[in-house]
């Protein structure tokens, strides 16, 4: 069963950022679900949105979902803004990897590391 949760984060430079972290199986049935969930985080982020997508708690990462991930750094990028992905398990970082994403995005193994990437990038648009 996926589930999504949003909440707003603020890094150790006073930036904030907003997380959305899925759990459970990124596949075909959760496409809608997260897209929404991305949509809606861009939307509340602000002018610049620093955005961390946590897949900590994803047990499966199919490669049709990466175009949703992929849209939603687009977008995000398109405002000004960064994001980062929080990669912790081995199955969902071979995945990134098979398929060539794993260059777009900044990646943090805890959301610290992502943090800490999306506060450099905070300091490096201005």
């Amino acid at each position: 069963m996926l589930g999504i949760a949003e909440h707003t984060v603020t890094a150790a430079d006073g930036t904030a950022a907003v997380v959305v972290t899925p759990r459970g199986e990124l596949d075909l049935a959760a496409i809608a679900s997260l897209d929404r969930a991305l949509r809606s985080a861009l939307a509340t982020a602000g002018p610049q949105p620093r955005l961390v997508i946590d897949l900590s708690d994803v047990s499966v990462l199919h490669p049709v979902v990466l175009g949703v991930l992929l849209d939603a750094r687009r977008r995000c990028h398109n405002a000004g803004g960064a994001t980062a992905l929080v990669v912790a398990s081995p199955e969902v970082a071979a995945t990134l990897a098979e398929t060539g994403v794993a260059p777009l995005f900044e990646t943090g193994a805890e959301l610290q590391a992502a943090l800490a990437h999306i506060s450099g990038a905070a300091h490096s648009n201005h």
